[in-house]
């Protein structure tokens, strides 16, 4: 049986972008992820500390989100992954991470990158 914890609608301001404004005063980013681990400890203890910690994981993300300054999505992507990968030993993770307002003439959609890193 596949289990992943899924945490979802994270919003994120950040300073990404190619446009200077976008990195002078930032914009906002939501980040939807998923976390594979062994729940197995958890689910038998019922024990929180057997498991991620996604209170912990959402403050860490808006308190480094403030400290990002970066020209594209991708790297701001990259920095999300080393954060999670760095403060939890998960076998998988999957981040979707989209640019809500994406200052492009005549776009009123989304932009989103969608990573994948698998950890053996």
């Amino acid at each position: 049986m596949e289990t992943f914890l899924k945490i979802e609608n994270i919003k994120l301001w950040a300073r990404v972008g190619v446009l200077e404004e976008e990195r002078k005063l930032g914009q906002l980013f939501c980040l939807d992820i998923f976390l594979w681990t062994d729940f197995a400890k958890c689910t038998a203890k019922d024990d929180i500390k057997e498991t991620v910690d996604y209170g912990k994981l959402v403050e860490i993300l808006k308190n480094q989100s403030k400290k990002i300054y970066c020209f594209t999505i991708e790297k701001y992507s990259n920095a999300i992954l080393e954060i999670i990968n760095q403060e939890f030993k998960l076998s998988k993770i999957k981040i979707i991470l989209t640019k809500c307002n994406p200052p492009i003439t005549g776009f009123d959609g989304k932009v989103s990158i969608v990573r994948i890193i698998e950890n053996n």
